[in-house]
C-alpha cells in the first residue's frame, strides 16, 4: 500500500511506480529518498499526455527507470 505524504509533489500513481521500481531493484531506496531534481523530472514526465510520452519512446510505467538510468542498470 502506498501512503501519500502531505508534502509529496508528485501523484500517488507516480509514487507507487517509484516504490515498485525500487522494490524490484532491491537497493533499499524508497520514494522518500528521492532528490528534488529527480522528482521534478519525473513529475514533468508524468504530467505529459500518453501521446507525448509515446512520441518520446517512453511508457508511463518506465518513468522511474528513465529518471534513474544513470544510477541503476536495469
Amino acid at each position: 500500500m502506498y501512503l501519500l505524504t502531505a508534502n509529496a509533489n508528485y501523484s500517488p500513481d507516480l509514487g507507487a511506480r517509484f516504490d515498485e521500481y525500487f522494490c524490484t531493484m532491491g537497493h533499499g531506496l524508497a520514494a522518500k529518498d528521492l532528490t528534488e531534481p529527480r522528482v521534478a523530472h519525473a513529475a514533468r514526465l508524468d504530467a505529459l499526455p500518453d501521446d507525448a510520452l509515446r512520441a518520446m519512446g517512453i511508457a508511463r510505467d518506465d518513468i522511474p527507470r528513465i529518471v534513474f538510468r544513470d544510477l541503476f542498470q536495469s
